[in-house]
């Protein structure tokens, strides 16, 4: 087997057991909220992009705007998003997170990551250092690829 499908195939193995961990630990986050699988995933794009239009927040969901306006319509009434008036346009409202937004979504995010804290424990640190220098690299072309300014980062 060469080296190339060694790693592709100990890539695709620990991109697998990755998601699995992480996305069962954050579905069983979002069953002790009131926030649906939607509305979480527009929550967590507000949490990275800042403030967005709905406009916006549709593209980004494929939803029409109608849609969109209705969940953050829940969102607001939630507590979870305020809406704010564009200062250049008075027709353009900006949804932004509230406090308690940025709140669920923190931890949502550690929600999913907490598992991974567990992993140093059943690695020497002679390990620890080989496996953090390799994600890093791997990192730094993945990214170099996507988007070049992340990869200094």
């Amino acid at each position: 087997m060469s080296s190339q499908t060694k790693f592709l195939e100990a890539l695709d193995s620990w991109a697998n057991a990755y998601m699995y961990r992480s996305m069962t630990d954050y579905f069983d986050y979002l069953k002790n909220t009131r926030v649906s699988m939607q509305q979480a995933y527009a929550l967590t794009y507000i949490y990275y992009h800042g403030r967005a239009k709905i406009s916006d927040i549709c593209e980004h969901m494929l939803v029409s705007p109608a849609a969109a306006s209705q969940m953050v319509d829940r969102l607001e009434k939630s507590g979870l998003v305020e809406r704010t008036l564009e200062p250049d346009d008075r027709r353009v409202r900006n949804v932004a997170l509230s406090a308690e937004g940025e709140s669920f979504v923190s931890g949502s995010i550690a929600a999913r990551q907490n598992w991974v804290k567990e992993i140093p424990a059943e690695l020497s640190d002679a390990q620890l250092d080989e496996i953090a220098k390799a994600l890093n690299r791997l990192v730094r072309v993945t990214l170099q690829e996507a988007d070049p300014r992340m990869a200094s980062r």
